[in-house]
């Protein structure tokens, strides 16, 4: 199997002579820039060479903040990635009117951040059931949770700047979204560390943790249950040829 490094190498080689091409053919730089963005061979090698870098920006995040993952992180990544995609292509069909290289472009860092979420979450868990963790660990731990707190607010921010500025239902409300159940996702983790923190400072005397840890995770279940209403709320009203079709399919299904 190839390695990541071999890949991105020959990925950057390509990248590199289409563009060596485009410029020494054409001359000047309008023209080597269309071509760049007409010619199918160009577009998938440049393509390409964008979701390499994406994939080697997640795994220096990855080995910045958490080291080498364990097998139960690696077996959490496996599991979540098919149903995530499955839901990615859900919202393709909803929105394949916005379809474009940008839209793919955001898909793919939209799950590259979903999987760094995956990990913190289950980076916490197994912290919280070891006896004895080194400070290292905390450090990288609220490290890491404070980046991807900020990384949500930045692309939230960029979502609803685009979806204020148009005004309109586009891709960017499914964007929204996602990143705000993201960030929320992320509170959620960073409290429930801080609880953990709490009780080991009191050497584990603290009876109503457990109390605690359960009213927050039902508030933030409760929290993404809404986001997700008024998302799909959202979407029956402004998309009406969405709700048109989904209500024929049930007509349908009801008279057989």
């Amino acid at each position: 199997m190839i390695r990541l490094q071999t890949y991105a190498g020959l990925s950057l080689a390509g990248a590199l002579a289409v563009i060596y091409y485009a410029f020494n053919s054409r001359g000047q730089f309008y023209p080597a820039m269309v071509y760049l963005s007409t010619s199918k061979i160009s577009l998938v090698l440049l393509l390409n060479m964008g979701l390499v870098i994406m994939c080697m920006l997640w795994q220096l995040t990855k080995r910045l903040f958490l080291g080498s993952l364990r097998e139960a992180e690696v077996e959490r990544l496996n599991e979540q990635a098919w149903r995530e995609v499955m839901e990615i292509l859900f919202a393709i069909t909803i929105f394949r009117q916005d379809f474009s290289v940008t839209f793919l472009a955001m898909v793919t860092a939209l799950l590259l951040i979903k999987a760094l979420h995956w990990l913190a979450q289950k980076r916490v868990e197994y912290i919280e059931t070891t006896p004895s963790v080194p400070m290292l660990s905390h450090i990288r731990i609220v490290s890491f949770l404070g980046f991807l707190l900020v990384l949500d607010s930045l692309f939230l921010y960029s979502s609803l700047k685009y979806l204020i500025q148009t005004w309109k239902p586009s891709v960017s409300l499914f964007f929204s979204f996602e990143y705000m159940i993201l960030a929320t996702t992320t509170v959620s983790t960073f409290v429930k560390y801080v609880f953990y923190v709490s009780d080991m400072l009191m050497e584990g005397q603290w009876e109503r943790k457990a109390v605690y840890t359960f009213y927050l995770e039902l508030m933030r279940d409760l929290l993404h249950l809404s986001m997700y209403l008024c998302f799909f709320l959202v979407i029956f009203i402004y998309l009406p040829l969405l709700k048109n079709g989904v209500l024929t399919s049930l007509a349908s299904l009801f008279k057989k």
